[in-house]
């Protein structure tokens, strides 16, 4: 049987939440208080012959444009009203006394077949009337132990003969009329009392349950598979993001290395220029320096009277002044630099190349491939073992997306490698099994297996043909049955008639 994914039945109005009062069923099987469906087309227009689901807001075409003619729901309008009943038995307020003229008199019981709340007095007559003697009472005094009633059913009434009930059948409209009805609108149609169509009608509607038992058990996995898909896409997305994030930070870390080598290189520049500056700077001051200090040497001694003092120094003064002359002469006192320092920053062709970098695309798994080609699959203990991978053409780093597992069938986990060779269209995936025993390797992009993973592999034991005890010479000829090449180059030969498999190493 189907799940029962309906929510549960409630009988309050989603429009008003109140009881139904007249409920009326739109084709969406939602319905809705007579009034408020009536409100809800004013709001509309009444030039629109259509009213849309206050629910689902699927739109609805109205028999004849109008609300009357859409369908009454009897179910609901009993339900409603068995709700309204019990809870108003469950209150602890007074109830007026629907027998009464004047109802100032609070009810004392309630007629399950009458269905009124009745008063102490009209309570009496009810039991005086011979009729209604017999008529089911529930005392409304200890309402915390009281038994809920099975209201009784009545009859609909027709919208147009509002005193007639619902009593028949139209088979042609598909619709209960009043007895008025029938020689007016369903005159010569197929008509029968609505009891003997009930059952039927019941019937017809558990046909209709057990068609549909096998429609939600599908659409709840398709559900259940897309909400799967939801979360893979979001973890996906994720995994895209984190790995632009990455990617734009290590370039932002090469511009920031980038930015500091042209900046020490700039300096180191300046520091070159700077230290010639300041050495010619140096010598200029150094010249100011001796010939200030000797022309006030010079000037003093040469004010002295006596001649011996003038005679002792004038040796020095005169030749270190001449000195400084001549340095002077040879003294450019133009500080040159003849380059520029300029810094080459095309911003413009980086950027535009910045532009074209990176791309989202969505690569369909199924166009990498294991090509395991006629390979046997096998594999030996301890020794690699190779498969190739088709990579789809114009995928830049195709390889680089792809995640391999070599997995145990008790659960140990061994990795694969992924390599990448010379042809651009082909990788390598390598894996070398510890034990003997079945494994299976995968190989997956994004979590989704490419075609062909994952692959099935049973490992065999490392063994020396060359120390058989059992040795016997084998012709490798006509009388071979079959020969296979293994794609670690061992080649399996078996005999003709006695079933013996022989391997010949690929040299």
């Amino acid at each position: 049987m189907a799940e029962n994914t309906s929510p549960a039945i409630t009988m309050t109005c989603e429009v008003c939440s109140e009881y139904y009062t007249d409920p009326l069923m739109l084709p969406c099987l939602h319905s809705f208080c007579k009034k408020c469906l009536i409100k809800a087309k004013e709001k509309q227009g009444s030039a629109d012959t259509s009213l849309k689901c206050p629910t689902c807001d699927t739109s609805v075409n109205l028999p004849d444009g109008k609300i009357k003619g859409l369908t009454q729901n009897l179910w609901f309008a009993h339900k409603s009203k068995e709700a309204s009943i019990k809870k108003k038995i469950l209150s602890k307020e007074a109830i007026s006394c629907d027998e009464c003229d004047d109802s100032s008199d609070a009810a004392v019981v309630y007629c399950c077949d009458c269905g009124q709340f009745l008063c102490d007095l009209c309570k009496k007559v009810h039991k005086r009337n011979k009729k209604k003697a017999n008529h089911k009472l529930i005392g409304l005094e200890t309402k915390e132990s009281v038994k809920l009633p099975t209201i009784k059913h009545e009859e609909g009434y027709c919208d147009r003969h509002t005193d007639q009930k619902l009593i028949y059948y139209c088979h042609d409209c598909e619709k209960l009329v009043c007895p008025n009805c029938l020689p007016i609108k369903h005159k010569d149609h197929n008509i029968e009392d609505y009891i003997d169509v009930g059952e039927t009608a019941r019937k017809a509607l558990k046909e209709s349950v057990a068609s549909c038992d096998g429609v939600i058990p599908p659409v709840t996995e398709a559900i259940a598979n897309g909400e799967k898909m939801l979360e893979q896409i979001a973890t996906r997305k994720e995994e895209v993001r984190q790995e632009i994030k990455e990617t734009f930070e290590k370039l932002k870390a090469a511009l920031d290395k980038r930015c500091n080598d042209l900046l020490m290189e700039t300096e180191e520049i300046a520091r070159a220029k700077r230290n010639s500056v300041e050495k010619q700077l140096d010598g200029f001051c150094k010249l100011v320096k001796q010939v200030s200090h000797g022309r006030y040497l010079a000037s003093s001694v040469s004010e002295r009277t006596d001649p011996g003092e003038v005679l002792s120094v004038k040796k020095l003064i005169t030749n270190q002044l001449e000195e400084c002359i001549e340095e002077y002469k040879k003294l450019p006192l133009e500080i040159e630099d003849k380059k520029v320092v300029l810094a080459c920053l095309n911003t413009a062709a980086i950027s535009d190349e910045i532009r074209k970098f990176g791309s989202i695309f969505e690569a369909d798994p199924a166009s990498y491939s294991i090509d395991s080609g006629l390979a046997i699959p096998l594999a030996t203990v301890k020794k690699e073992r190779k498969f190739k991978v088709s990579l789809p053409a114009g995928i830049d780093k195709a390889a680089s997306y792809l995640k391999g597992s070599f997995i145990k069938s008790d659960g140990s986990k061994e990795e694969g490698r992924v390599v990448i060779v010379n042809d651009k269209n082909t990788a390598i995936v390598s894996c070398t099994p510890q034990s003997i025993g079945g494994y299976e390797l995968s190989v997956t992009i994004r979590g989704h297996h490419i075609k062909g993973s994952p692959y099935q592999l049973s490992v065999k034991a490392s063994r020396d043909y060359t120390t058989l005890t059992n040795q016997r010479s084998f012709y490798v000829g006509s009388g071979t049955a079959c020969v296979a090449v293994h794609t670690n180059g061992e080649v399996y030969a078996s005999s003709y008639d006695d079933g013996f498999v022989q391997v010949f190493s690929e040299d």
